[in-house]
């Protein structure tokens, strides 16, 4: 009897043993085949974790999933967690990053045709700019050469256009401007343009601005309402005046050479995916959140003035003037491609 129960409880811990094993086994494949079968999409971005921008990342994490159907997995890395827009591009252009969106004009840093984008004035209003710019005479241009240093680009959004924002005072005149140390994007015709209005421009990675408008080291910048809201600048400035100065639409793009090592299923999913986040952003995203966005900024006791533009485009006449005189035949080319084509929106 002894005997009998003890081959029992060693058949039963033989069973129990086996069973776990095999679970175990089971749970691990089915790990390994998930961690197999999905390829992870770095979003490397220097915007904040919530706010619009943010949301419309999660929307096109969304896509990329849908259109790939869970084979492609994006990972969402907001406020240059992975490093700034520098390290970000040397990331795109060695495939150890694979997405990324920023403004147009940084990408002048490997073309300077993209400098265009920085002229002050150019466009009547953002939607202007992106059908200008999604026209296809321009995107063939912009997409070759974006492809030339190692970007493919997936997706176009309009982000209305820039105005400042300070903690002094309103800008209702040029004049207004004068002492105001005001950031800047890096970029040289930004800066010159800010300084033809009256205002020290300054120069700044996006990550330092909230921090030197707090510590009296910038006087404020310049932002699009919703951006404002999502980067907290009501919390320390009082003013917004809308210049409408620069009108500079957004780019999201992936590395080529992560691109061109994906499946040609993939490779689709990818570029539907953009296809479908720039429709939904520029349709549904942005125009709901210009609204929404003013409304919670004055909400919060911010200032929001209208502007006779006037007086600032006569400002800047001269740095547009200047631009065109030293630039490149490539330029002047890609400048009169887009005043062509943006008369006809």
């Amino acid at each position: 009897m002894k005997k009998l129960t003890s081959l029992f409880c060693a058949g039963a811990a033989i069973a129990l043993f086996s069973a776990c094993s095999d679970g175990s086994d089971s749970s691990s494949a089915k790990t390994n085949t998930s961690q197999d079968t999905s390829t992870v999409v770095k979003y490397s971005v220097v915007f904040a974790s919530s706010g619009t921008q943010a949301d419309g990342a999660h929307a096109l994490e969304q896509l990329i999933a849908e259109k790939s159907n869970g084979r492609l997995t994006m990972q969402f890395y907001p406020s240059a967690q992975l490093g700034d827009k520098v390290a970000t591009f040397e990331g795109l252009q060695n495939a150890t990053v694979e997405m990324t969106e920023c403004a147009v004009t940084d990408l002048s840093a490997f073309n300077p045709i993209w400098s265009v984008f920085s002229l002050p004035y150019l466009w009547d209003s953002g939607e202007q700019a992106i059908k200008t710019i999604m026209d296809p005479a321009v995107e063939k241009v912009l997409k070759a050469d974006a492809e030339a240093n190692g970007f493919k680009i997936i997706a176009w959004t309009d982000l209305g256009s820039r105005s400042f924002v300070n903690t002094k005072r309103p800008i209702n005149t040029p004049a207004d401007l004068q002492g105001l140390k005001m950031r800047v994007m890096e970029d040289a015709v930004l800066a010159e343009s800010v300084t033809a209005m009256g205002a020290i421009a300054t120069p700044l990675p996006f990550s330092e601005v909230y921090t030197g408008m707090q510590q009296g080291t910038l006087d404020g910048a310049d932002y699009q309402i919703p951006n404002v809201l999502a980067a907290a600048w009501q919390e320390i400035c009082k003013y917004m005046s809308l210049t409408e100065h620069f009108t500079i639409p957004d780019v999201v793009f992936v590395s080529k050479a992560w691109y061109d090592n994906l499946s040609p299923e993939d490779q689709k999913a990818i570029t539907e995916a953009g296809a479908a986040f720039t429709q939904k952003w520029n349709d549904e995203i942005w125009p709901k959140a210009i609204t929404s966005s003013r409304a919670k900024l004055e909400e919060a006791g911010m200032l929001i003035n209208n502007v006779d533009k006037k007086p600032f485009v006569e400002a800047v006449n001269k740095v547009i003037d200047d631009f065109l005189a030293s630039a490149s035949d490539e330029q002047k080319e890609f400048y009169n491609l887009i005043v062509e084509t943006r008369n006809k929106y």
